[in-house]
């Protein structure tokens, strides 16, 4: 496996590209990606984002299926956590997660 490319996010505290399997396509202050279920990840950011109180914002990538669904919700202070999904049910997707 490849590292990550370095992303260019010049308003954000942290970002990530992941891939359905959970790999890490581009980063930002983002240090893992685990995939914990279906369609469940848990992203761990680096030590000098708090996520606490920050603004989440997830997107399907534009290779998800049609009908894809993404959630996301703080963890804890350096860990946030992806829920993906496509026509109601749980799946993996490829998504966008940016800490603002």
């Amino acid at each position: 496996m490849a590292d990550p490319i370095p992303m260019h996010a010049p308003y954000a505290r942290a970002a990530a590209v992941v891939a359905r399997d959970g790999t890490l396509e581009k980063t930002k202050n983002i240090l893992s990606v685990e995939k914990t279920g279906g369609g469940t990840y848990k992203v761990t950011v680096a030590e000098t984002v708090d996520v606490t109180h920050a603004a989440l914002q997830a997107t399907a990538h534009s290779s998800a299926n049609w009908g894809t669904e993404v959630y996301a919700k703080s963890l804890d202070a350096h860990a946030v956590q992806v829920l993906t999904g496509a026509n109601g049910k749980e799946s993996a997707q490829p998504f966008h997660i940016a800490v603002l």
